[in-house]
């Protein structure tokens, strides 16, 4: 193809300014920027300065008496005509290197610029004194235009190009001047390393954009500056100190990262080596050396004794990856991007070094590394390792809890449970149990919630597989849900009764009080069950008991996508060793996500949505799993919930059986202490999360102090009863309810609150103030 050329390429000025220099917004972001440039003058192949000179300072002052305000960063390089001719042009890629053979931080010298054309109103400049020569260049004119993008000399070609200069000493002061500080007012580090040079140079600004009546907030600005990526590598080389209005900020030593205490009993940093050969997800491999031509990487992991993402204004800026080169900065991802809905990930930062991400993968602002197959296969690579250390803070966080005290608080919570109904609205929210034992409906008194009680046993329901119980060897079954036993009176009534479990061959399986049944070996046995209330026995008809050693799973269908709060169905149909097969053998299931909460998963491979997100989910028992597991989406529902009938019930981690699964619901420390999920939701339960450090700690005194727990342990219902009634009374306007400012809601639940807590806490008091067994309980709540 002929092609008869332009004379040059043509650009848009107004648009390419905007271009190159939009990404800077803020003071902290440009400040860092000029002590990223300080960094790199200090450089060995640029103005070489010595290690112990390698100080800097930034100078701050308020608008008053007239003087604009100002911020400016004093370095010691000293600009040169060289270095002030190279900062006069947008886009250079070499402004950094100046072609230099040194390894180095490669930049397109726009972030300094870009802060300086953008987010001040005034002039800006630099500066530079050095072998006794002046050179000053800079931006003037109206915020945002072409002209002001425009650089020149200041004050003029002859006055500010390459000037011979008598006075060292004359020109620092006039420098330091307009932000009134004299050479004294130094600290005592850049004093000495301006005078061993005799060098300098000073980045400024009048008029920062942004102040409130021209004052500047040092202590905020200073905080933001210290945690922005790209100041991290300058303060680790350079000593910084801050002066406002010409005087040290804070004990006048330098700007140090706040130190972050590590977890305890956690070895930190945790380093890892960058393998050779990373994979994709297309199975494809990707060479983090460019096949050799790069020197390898390293993954550096830090734990925090705090959850940093809870830390907003400390640590949640900290609680990231940071992509680095051996001398520059390629940008950071949160943790929370890189290792999404990882419990204990929040006590996870690091930074992975390496060589390869250069120059392809350095965006412009050096926000964020590029996309691209590199990147892709190094975020799986650190998953990964952030992945085991929050496994093992998680199960250090994990609390160990006595049985017994939960066994004693289970017991006074079912009869809290009962108790609470009564101020509950009348039309009832719950799953509709019928006590200790039970899951059919309630039967409440005329007027109220509270629930009516039976007396006499007279018959006792459970509700078996229409095929009896098949079940894989080696599972444990909660018979209670599985078999929806309910005891009552003649009148329907529910009784509390004690249940006591047996079957005809333990060998096969075996069975405790509770009644979990363990599925011991392959074969045959009948179960039982009998209720016993005030001398009355009532047997219930043997159930089958099929035991399979299963020897292969299969799941389908094979990619299953839910909304959030619905469920769906995996079929899965297992083949025991003898060739037969069935799709209603009770197995484990399990998923691969770190956040098990994505998804709950009951005996018979019902799915529910309860967290936006994605996993796989297989199934077996024995230590026989489904060779291909199931791939799950989770995506949100535009639709509304549909709330559990009958009353609400608050239930207790670590102890109680989830409703969905079966399985006892573990405590999550990350979670409130009065939690519920859209899964809990849907079977309107609520939990009292005894993980949780409050409620952890209330547990942890309860043989001490009883009154401490039972105090807890009363406002958490209250607390659970005030919620009801909001949802209640908002649920009730159906589409008439209108929005409405947060005070608003917020009086509306203190009225709640007032209403329901006095009663309630009258009722409560001689429960909470007793120190009598469980079986007070009930008497103590009656009174």
């Amino acid at each position: 193809m002929n092609i008869e050329r332009d004379a040059d390429i043509a650009f848009h000025r107004e648009g390419t300014l905007k271009a190159v220099t939009q990404w800077i917004a803020s003071h902290p972001e440009g400040i860092a920027e000029w002590l990223k440039n300080a960094r790199r003058q200090y450089q060995v192949d640029r103005a070489n300065v010595a290690l112990e000179h390698r100080v800097a300072g930034l100078l701050l002052k308020d608008q008053r008496d007239g003087e604009p305000a100002r911020i400016g960063v004093l370095d010691v390089g000293g600009a040169t005509l060289e270095d002030v001719t190279a900062w006069g042009v947008w886009q250079d890629p070499e402004a950094s290197s100046r072609g230099s053979a040194v390894e180095e931080e490669e930049t397109q010298g726009n972030g300094g610029k870009a802060y300086m054309y953008r987010l001040f109103e005034g002039a800006t400049r630099i500066f530079g004194v050095r072998d006794g020569r002046r050179n000053c260049r800079g931006f003037d004119g109206d915020p945002e235009t072409v002209e002001r993008g425009i650089p020149g000399w200041i004050p003029s070609l002859v006055e500010g190009r390459d000037v011979e200069i008598s006075s060292f000493t004359a020109e620092l002061k006039a420098a330091l001047l307009p932000y009134g500080v004299e050479f004294e007012d130094l600290p005592q580090e850049v004093r000495s390393a301006i005078q061993g040079r005799e060098a300098f140079t000073l980045v400024e600004g009048e008029n920062p954009t942004g102040l409130y009546k021209g004052k500047i907030r040092t202590e905020d600005l200073v905080a933001k500056v210290v945690r922005h990526d790209q100041a991290t590598l300058c303060l680790e080389q350079l000593d910084i100190f801050v002066l406002h209005n010409g005087r040290a900020v804070g004990d006048g030593s330098p700007l140090r990262l706040p130190p972050i205490t590590p977890y305890a009993d956690l070895d930190s940093p945790i380093v890892h080596e960058v393998p050779e050969l990373l994979p994709l997800d297309s199975g494809d491999m990707v060479s983090t050396t460019e096949g050799g031509q790069r020197e390898g990487g390293r993954l550096t992991l830090h734990t925090s004794s705090e959850n940093m993402q809870a830390a907003y204004k400390s640590l949640r800026p900290r609680w990231q990856i940071i992509y680095r080169t051996r001398f520059q900065m390629i940008g950071s991802k949160p943790v929370s991007e890189i290792a999404p809905g990882t419990p204990s990930a929040q006590y996870v930062y690091g930074t992975v070094e390496l060589p390869a991400l250069e120059p392809a993968y350095v965006e412009h602002g050096r926000r964020r590394p590029k996309p691209g197959p590199l990147v892709e296969a190094l975020d799986r690579f650190i998953c990964e390792r952030v992945r085991d250390v929050a496994r093992q803070i998680a199960s250090r966080r994990q609390q160990q809890l006595d049985q017994t005290a939960l066994d004693e608080v289970h017991a006074e919570n079912q009869r809290l449970n009962d108790f609470k109904n009564q101020f509950l609205p009348s039309s009832g929210d719950g799953n509709g149990g019928s006590g200790t034992e039970g899951t059919g409906p309630h039967k409440r008194k005329r007027g109220g919630g509270a629930v009516a009680w039976g007396t006499e046993l007279e018959t006792l329901d459970v509700s078996p597989p229409e095929d009896g119980i098949n079940v894989g060897r080696g599972m444990t079954v909660d018979l209670r849900g599985l078999l929806g036993v309910a005891v009552r009176d003649s009148e329907g009534l529910p009784v509390r009764a004690s249940l006591e479990w047996s079957t005809s061959d333990h060998h096969v399986a075996a069975v405790t009080k509770d009644g979990t049944l363990t599925a011991r070996e392959k074969g045959h046995c009948m179960l039982q069950v009998v209720a016993s209330s005030r001398g009355t026995k009532l047997v219930s008809d043997p159930i089958d008991v099929r035991v399979w050693n299963v020897d292969h799973v299969l799941l389908t269908p094979r990619v299953v996508e839910i909304r959030l709060g619905t469920r769906a169905q995996i079929v899965a149909e297992v083949t025991d060793d003898d060739g037969e097969r069935s799709a209603e053998v009770l197995l484990d299931w399990w998923h691969d996500a770190d956040d098990q909460l994505i998804v709950r998963v009951s005996r018979t491979g019902l799915v529910t949505g309860n967290r936006v997100g994605r996993t796989a989910i297989t199934a077996g028992a024995g230590g026989v799993g489904a060779r291909m597991p199931v791939e799950v989406s989770v995506v949100p529902n535009p639709e509304k919930l549909g709330q559990g009938s009958g009353f609400p019930k608050l239930l207790l981690t670590d102890r109680d059986l989830d409703p969905e699964t079966g399985e006892i619901r573990e405590g999550d420390p990350d979670q409130p202490p009065l939690w519920q999920e859209p899964v809990d939701y849907l079977h309107n339960v609520w939990w009292l999360n005894v993980q949780s450090p409050e409620a952890a700690f209330a547990f942890r005194h309860r043989t001490s102090d009883q009154m401490l727990w039972r105090a807890y342990h009363a406002q958490k219902l209250i607390d659970m009863v005030v919620l009801v009634w909001m949802t209640w009374d908002f649920n009730r306007k159906g589409e008439s309810q209108q929005r409405d400012y947060w005070a608003n809601h917020l009086v509306a639940m203190d009225t709640h609150r007032v209403r329901v807590s006095q009663d309630m806490w009258r009722r409560l008091q001689p429960f909470v103030s007793g120190m009598g067994s469980v079986d007070d309980v009930q008497e103590e709540l009656d009174q």
